[in-house]
């Protein structure tokens, strides 16, 4: 049984946390990011593996290639994605070197993500991080939830502005998951809802 807890909302969306990884993320949109090389010298650990694997090896394979390099906010967009994935849609997310790394670069990736899913008229999307999967140490990540909602709920509401002057439908999203380690489940649930309360806080002000 996956674990999965709602953490709050914002506008129509609903946001979540799920103990998941791209493979089995139930959603229209599997979000997930990669860096130009991994931290360790090897290649890609847990969740990111687990979908390599699933795409027999064609992430690492087209980084070595030279045809997804995943600099920073790069894109590749799997819209067949073979049997044994969930989804209908698989999308990464470059993040560049990772001795260049900043928590930054993964709140764009996520605000990167949110975009996609709208601008795409998905109802439901799951974002993984994947920095650990690329060999950076957990001390790395400290602030991240925080900078991650408000990056979506940032995005979320310039699609509703847009909406709101006429220049496009509004937003079709429903529901927003953030992907983590069954390990991190219950310290990851508290650390997003803690990030969505306080963003939620600033942006109604």
């Amino acid at each position: 049984m996956v674990l999965r807890q709602i953490i709050g909302s914002w506008r129509d969306v609903s946001f979540e946390v799920a103990a998941w990884d791209g493979v089995g993320a139930q959603v229209d949109l599997s979000c997930g990011c990669m860096f130009a090389r991994e931290a360790a010298g090897e290649g890609p650990t847990g969740g990111l593996r687990h979908l390599d694997l699933a795409l027999s090896g064609a992430l690492t394979g087209l980084r070595r290639e030279g045809h997804f390099l995943a600099a920073p906010m790069e894109t590749l967009l799997i819209s067949r994605p073979p049997a044994g994935i969930e989804v209908g849609r698989v999308l990464l997310i470059g993040l560049g070197d990772p001795a260049s790394w900043t928590i930054d670069v993964t709140a764009a990736a996520a605000a990167t993500a949110a975009r996609t899913a709208m601008q795409q008229g998905l109802q439901s999307a799951a974002f993984a991080p994947s920095i650990l999967d690329g060999g950076l140490t957990s001390a790395a990540t400290d602030g991240m939830p925080h900078a991650m909602v408000t990056a979506v709920l940032a995005t979320i509401d310039t699609q509703y502005r847009i909406a709101e002057l006429g220049l496009s439908a509004l937003p079709s999203l429903r529901h927003w998951v953030f992907d983590v380690g069954a390990s991190r489940f219950d310290g990851a649930v508290e650390q997003f809802g803690n990030a969505l309360a306080s963003a939620q806080s600033r942006r109604s002000k």
